[in-house]
């Protein structure tokens, strides 16, 4: 279980997040929802420790993460795909996802980088392309690739439907359902997309000025337009 209790963090002596607290349980599909500069990318990197926090504290099954690094929190089971996918332009695809097996798993790397191009096909036929010569939607099934090559028990995804044309949304999101599905994955996603999320998550945090506001079942959210219309301007 991932547990964000309290939690204030922010960059230098400006906090963004301000006594933020939230449940992931183990297997679930959780977003958090909100409008642009409410917090959600924040907290998606106080979890995964680019952000430091404040006070508080961050844990996975009971284990203090609060003040571990970066690459500790990988390897204890944290992935995080980052806002605009953030592959590595100049490297080709298998390169991509080599570097992620060199940073955490340097056992058994092989027959996972084998797993991966047989559970993302175009990504086998486009092995020894670049990065940038992707399209949007082939960089982020390129980035959800990588994260898995950590063998993460949690994922953190940030706007995973931002800037990929809406016929391939769909399939991004029967990808995240399949991992969770398929892996056992937990899933904490952050969007601003409410059908997308609906579509994955089973619950929903709504996030406004740096706090959690609301939690709620996702499905719920899709029939309530003041909700909507309050935090996420829709």
């Amino acid at each position: 279980m991932l547990r964000i209790d309290r939690v204030r963090a922010g960059y230098g002596r400006t906090a963004i997040l301000d006594d933020v607290s939230l449940t992931v349980p183990d297997g679930a599909m959780i977003a958090v929802l909100g409008r642009n500069g409410v917090g959600k990318s924040t907290l998606l990197k106080a979890i995964i420790g680019i952000v430091p926090v404040m006070r508080g504290q961050l844990s996975l099954d009971g284990r203090d993460l609060t003040r571990t690094r970066t690459h500790e929190r990988a390897r204890g089971g944290i992935a995080y795909v980052p806002q605009g996918r953030d592959i590595f332009g100049e490297l080709s695809v298998l390169d991509n996802l080599r570097v992620a097996a060199y940073a955490t798993r340097p056992k058994g790397w092989p027959q996972a980088l084998e797993q991966i191009l047989d559970e993302f096909p175009v990504l086998r036929d486009k092995r020894m392309q670049r990065g940038d010569k992707l399209s949007g939607g082939q960089q982020q099934i390129l980035a959800l690739a990588r994260a898995l090559m950590t063998n993460p028990r949690v994922l953190l995804l940030d706007e995973p439907s931002e800037g990929i044309q809406p016929s391939i949304v769909d399939q991004i999101a029967e990808t995240v359902c399949r991992i969770n599905t398929e892996r056992g994955i937990t899933v904490l996603l952050v969007e601003q997309n409410l059908d997308f999320a609906a579509k994955i998550a089973s619950h929903a945090y709504l996030m406004d000025k740096g706090q959690i506001v609301r939690d709620l079942p996702a499905h719920d959210l899709l029939s309530d337009r003041d909700l909507q219309h309050e935090f996420l301007g829709v």
